[in-house]
């Protein structure tokens, strides 16, 4: 039986400061109507831009999701991989994404603060199927990172770190994504960066707001916070592959491997599957 859509009960907020604005960021996930997707608006200058989650809009950034509104491409959200992540992993459907400003804020580096906003505003069924994307044969991405999909009654994600350089090391994590799984092991794991990066994000002038509390710091022999559990490294990176796959708008059924992957592999292999499995 194919599953109903979901959305919210009601609207739930979250409020952060923001790592390239400095400023104190509201954002609203609201309910939607049935088929409506995800969209993002962005409330600024006394104006309201639309920014559908699509592949179309992606603007390309290396260390992070960028969408802009196809209207006024100069209006952006930053950062929006982890609130798709949640959306994807809680089994989301259809949301309305309200905030004002050009960023989601990170908050804590995670998407628990997001999970809990949402569970405590509730989620209810639809009245329609859902309308997943099924992975019918293997695809790979094998450019400065491997990424592969291959068939699977369920969406799977395997991921392998290969860090020699930092406390990182060599690690590899496997989960079923199943709300439960998402709530207690992908949705809680923080983002890392290593610390040589440091200096040259806030030499870019970008970042404005270097908060070590929303971000593991990674050296060779240390890391600024205790980890919450171990392998909380490639959970991260499986919140961010959930997040960019959900750029497909609509939930992916496949077993997704990745091996030294990131944010441009994820795209390119979203846009892959799009062109081989959409109607």
């Amino acid at each position: 039986m194919t599953p109903a859509q979901r959305t919210l009960r009601d609207a739930a907020v979250i409020e952060g400061t923001g790592a390239f604005t400095a400023r104190n960021i509201r954002l609203e996930i609201c309910p939607a109507p049935v088929n409506r997707g995800v969209i993002f608006e962005l409330e600024i200058d006394g104006n309201t831009y639309s920014i559908p989650v699509s592949i179309s809009n992606i603007v390309e950034k290396e260390n992070r999701t960028v969408l802009a509104c196809p209207e006024h491409p100069d209006k952006r959200v930053n950062f929006v991989e982890h609130i798709l992540g949640t959306l994807h992993g809680l089994e989301i459907d259809n949301a309305v994404i309200r905030l004002n400003a050009e960023e989601v804020p990170l908050i804590d580096g995670s998407a628990e603060p997001f999970i809990m906003a949402i569970e405590k505003s509730g989620i209810v069924e639809q009245d329609a199927e859902r309308d997943e994307i099924i992975v019918e044969r293997p695809l790979f991405i094998d450019e400065n990172g491997l990424l592969i999909v291959l068939p699977s009654e369920n969406l799977k994600i395997s991921y392998y770190l290969d860090h020699p350089e930092d406390i990182i090391g060599k690690r590899l994590a496997h989960i079923d994504v199943t709300i439960e799984n998402f709530r207690r092991r992908i949705g809680p794991a923080r983002s890392f960066i290593k610390e040589e990066w440091i200096e040259g994000i806030l030499a870019s002038g970008e970042v404005t707001n270097m908060d070590e509390r929303q971000v593991l710091i990674v050296g060779k022999d240390s890391i600024s916070q205790p980890l919450r559990f171990a392998d909380e490294y490639n959970y991260h990176k499986m919140l961010d592959i959930l997040g960019d796959f959900y750029l497909a708008g609509k939930r992916i059924r496949a077993h997704i491997i990745g091996i030294r992957s990131g944010h441009a592999q994820n795209r390119e292999m979203i846009g892959k599957i799009i062109g081989e499995f959409s109607d």
